[in-house]
């Protein structure tokens, strides 16, 4: 293993540590101490690579929407038609990742500390756009307007994102409900693009 390689094993588990003890104890209760505990290396091994407990939690972060956004990615990139890749992107939230506790723990605190954290904030905000954007282009092949393709790719992410909480947070969906919403939802905008 080359140094680099350590390095970058290092850094990993630092930030897989951070995300399980977020996800167990919540980030109010995050410190470079637990972690270095959990992860079994020093708080200065933390310092060298972060540098503040702050910049250890945008990185955690950071990771969580870069997994997710790759997973988005590789829908994108195989499949063509526009209502097959809206839904298979729109399923990537909901695999057993995205599904675990851990996750269910995770997301919330990463909304809740973008509403005081600027840089978590520009993290989640261009995530949310790029979904926006990409699901934007998917309407406009599908053969929406662009104002209304918008409108629908802004109804999808908010459908995404509140039938994730549903399922996760508050458990009010039962199986397969989710799944029948978001059926509903691309069947109405298929039938709005025909009218165009």
């Amino acid at each position: 293993m080359t140094k680099n390689q350590a390095s970058n094993d290092t850094s990993q588990s630092i930030i897989d540590n951070t995300l399980s003890a977020i996800a167990l104890d919540g980030i109010s209760n995050l410190t470079t101490k637990s972690i270095s505990k959990r992860a079994s290396i020093s708080t200065a091994s933390i310092h060298y690579f972060f540098n503040t407990k702050e910049n250890l939690v945008y990185n955690s972060f950071a990771y969580m929407i870069k997994n997710i956004r790759l997973d988005m990615l590789d829908v994108r990139k195989t499949e063509q038609d526009p209502i097959r890749r809206i839904r298979g992107v729109c399923e990537t939230h909901f695999s057993a990742r995205q599904l675990s506790e851990e996750a269910a723990n995770i997301w919330p605190q990463i909304w809740s500390h973008a509403t005081h954290d600027p840089k978590t904030a520009r993290l989640v905000k261009i995530f949310g756009a790029r979904m926006i954007s990409n699901f934007t282009y998917d309407l406009r092949k599908l053969g929406l307007p662009t104002k209304q393709a918008r409108l629908g790719a802004i109804e999808l992410r908010a459908m995404v994102v509140g039938l994730w909480v549903e399922k996760q947070v508050t458990k009010n969906t039962l199986r397969g409900e989710r799944a029948e919403v978001f059926e509903r939802m691309l069947e109405r905008l298929q039938a709005e693009a025909k009218q165009y």
